[in-house]
């Protein structure tokens, strides 16, 4: 056995033990808990050099991580395998699969590993997690086209807000392209699949790009719907609903995950 994993093993073994009763109880009482969290996946991330290989059905990427948050994020994938794994199951090997809200590109490797004859455009406006996804694109020497922007209703710039995981480190300018805008100059090809994920700003991405959502071709959509978050842009989680359904979609709640929650917006077969 490497002594990477060696190292992981006695790593999780550890954990194993501080979570059994009655010492978990103590830890909950001292407050120490989300202390020995990050403790664990930064041992892990360290013990692992950072590497962890993801497998979601019969896909599977290798991922290197930038940090033990990161290597956190690849590992678990934040509670959405599920949804990724169904994600999956829907594509075909051609189709066109928009990331958007792409983070550090799980969602954007897995399926560019999946779609052999196919495309992935990730949209992520952070230099420095767009820089995590390339790093990760040339490491499995995948293909995608990641684009260092946001999609909205409206073209220019904003700060992302404070609240938002993108804003990690606080708020950062970035810059705004509707998606229909991009589509018509034919900056990017038009997308038959998408999942949108950018807590708050779902109905504006919509919007944006409701032209292209409402071609026949255009057949299915994940989407995380934030409601935590939706008060700071003046959206409800009605408007995100109805502007999907006024693409021609029939959307369903396929995974909840506290407040938030992931829809399914599927067209019928033409």
């Amino acid at each position: 056995m490497p002594a990477s994993n060696l190292k992981m093993n006695v790593i999780r073994a550890g954990r194993a033990v501080l979570t059994t009763q009655p010492i978990m109880g103590v830890i909950d009482r001292l407050g120490l808990k989300s202390t020995l969290s990050r403790t664990y996946w930064w041992l892990l991330y360290r013990a692992s050099g950072g590497e962890y290989t993801q497998q979601v059905g019969d896909v599977s990427t290798t991922f290197h991580a930038s940090s033990a948050s990161s290597f956190r994020h690849y590992h678990t994938l934040v509670g959405e395998r599920p949804v990724i794994a169904d994600l999956l199951s829907r594509l075909d090997t051609d189709d066109v699969f928009y990331d958007v809200g792409a983070y550090i590109g799980s969602y954007t490797c897995l399926a560019a590993t999946h779609l052999t004859d196919g495309q992935v455009v990730s949209f992520e406006p952070r230099p420095n997690h767009a820089a995590e996804i390339e790093a990760n694109l040339s490491r499995n020497d995948l293909q995608a086209d990641v684009r260092r922007v946001a999609l909205s209703d409206e073209a220019g710039e904003t700060a992302i807000s404070t609240s938002a995981r993108l804003s990690e480190s606080g708020p950062q300018q970035v810059s705004l392209e509707r998606g229909d805008q991009l589509v018509e100059r034919g900056s990017v090809p038009a997308p038959t699949a998408v999942k949108i994920d950018v807590e708050g700003v779902e109905a504006k991405v919509i919007r944006g790009m409701e032209a292209t959502l409402s071609r026949p071709d255009c057949r299915l959509v994940y989407c995380e719907v934030h409601p935590t978050f939706l008060d700071e842009f003046d959206s409800t989680e009605e408007e995100v609903l109805t502007a999907l359904e006024a693409c021609g979609f029939t959307v369903e709640t396929i995974h909840t995950r506290g407040q938030e929650y992931i829809i399914r917006a599927e067209k019928e077969s033409q």
